[in-house]
């Protein structure tokens, strides 16, 4: 059975910027991946399938841009969109599917090395390597394990071990997704932050017009970007 991932923003300086836009666009990513076809794998054309779901998914970011500054000029909003959606196309879409493609290639296999038809077989030889194993285990001087029984237990986990190396590459998968997240998140924080900074310079009279709430948000951006500026230099 296909194992769904949840992401997790993780560590990122400040709240959540863009209603958590990217979060939701590779849980979604996951959620469509069985409809990745091998064919689309075969002819590495993945980028293009994942491309259509976000394409699905441009007008709700325009509106979350608009919502989330509507405070701001005309020009600052769709300054930040544009960014934001060169941001998808140029490096969490190239990311996601560098990552993805491949899990899927092995997940489907069952994270089998051998071809499917070869998989009780390759089990059965990690079974007998295991046992290879634990007989040397006990016949070896050096390692003070003499006891014939401790043989079973090397059985068991070259039996097992299939399953073993799912969770891990599962685990391992789920680590690289939220770490691309967290630095993509990070980078859409830096242009929300970055625009709401220069918005007054390019704008004056709608600056002049702000509301003391609105005002009182550019502050916090500030805030945020001189704490970000005061972290960066220890993140890669």
């Amino acid at each position: 059975m296909t194992q769904r991932l949840r992401l997790s923003r993780g560590d990122v300086l400040g709240p959540p910027v863009l209603d958590n836009f990217l979060d939701g666009l590779l849980q979604k990513f996951e959620n469509c991946r069985d409809g990745l076809t091998d064919a689309a794998i075969a002819e590495r054309t993945a980028e293009d399938y994942f491309a259509g779901l976000y394409e699905a998914e441009r007008d709700r970011l325009r509106d979350i841009v608009r919502l989330e500054n509507s405070h701001l000029p005309e020009e600052a909003r769709e300054r930040t969109f544009t960014e934001v959606d060169r941001l998808v196309r140029e490096v969490v879409l190239p990311a996601y599917v560098r990552l993805a493609v491949p899990f899927t290639v092995r997940e489907r296999n069952g994270f089998y090395i051998l071809p499917e038809r070869f998989n009780l077989l390759e089990r059965v030889g990690f079974a007998i390597a295991g046992t290879l194993v634990g007989m040397f285990v006990v016949w070896a001087p050096f390692i003070p394990l003499w006891s014939k029984e401790w043989v079973l237990p090397f059985f068991l986990g070259g039996l097992i071990f299939p399953e073993l190396r799912r969770w891990w590459e599962l685990r391992s998968y789920e680590r690289k997704l939220n770490r691309a997240l967290r630095h993509a998140d990070a980078e859409v924080q830096r242009v929300d932050v970055g625009t709401m900074l220069s918005a007054p310079e390019r704008g004056e009279a709608a600056g002049a017009a702000t509301s003391p709430e609105q005002q009182g948000r550019s502050r916090a951006a500030r805030r945020a970007a001189e704490g970000s500026h005061g972290h960066g230099g220890g993140s890669k």
